[in-house]
């Protein structure tokens, strides 16, 4: 594996952690740690643009430069609707489920280009998807229970 591919596969691990943070944070009403991992996810847009151009320029795979653009949709899209705008897009079903397909396209993306470049890397970056997943999970859960608690 090449430098840019490294680059990718932690930018993968650390896009799920961050993301999976998240989740927990807002789960147990920590919310004001969570202007951090909004930067950390904008601040990835570096590396992900860095490693598209160095694939585009050595003619890679490419699936793999289309997987770099949709993550890149993605993040500069989180960053202007919930840092830039402000937007309280999540409570609104119609303006949350295009922004959750955009958001599960970066993740597969992630988590495809990783087992694309290197099996084992790309399962060591799946752990961390499915992690993501159990993160959501627990956050759905745990909104849901607060709702049922305060209708009582």
């Amino acid at each position: 594996m090449e430098l840019f591919d490294w680059i990718f596969i932690i930018s993968g691990i650390v896009f799920f952690s961050s993301i999976i943070v998240v989740f927990i944070l807002t789960a147990n009403d920590k919310t004001d740690k969570l202007k951090v991992f909004g930067i950390i996810l904008f601040v990835m847009i570096i590396p992900i643009t860095l490693i598209m151009i160095n694939y585009i320029i050595i003619g890679r795979n490419i699936r793999l430069v289309i997987f770099l653009i949709i993550i890149i949709i993605y993040l500069i899209l989180e960053f202007l609707l919930d840092m830039v705008l402000k937007i309280d897009f999540r409570s609104k079903t119609s303006r949350h489920v295009p922004y959750i397909i955009v958001e599960w396209a970066a993740c597969y993306s992630f988590l495809f280009g990783a087992i694309t470049l290197d099996f084992v890397w790309g399962w060591i970056v799946a752990f961390f998807f499915f992690a993501f997943i159990i993160a959501l999970v627990y956050n759905i859960v745990k909104r849901k229970k607060k709702r049922n608690l305060v209708k009582s």
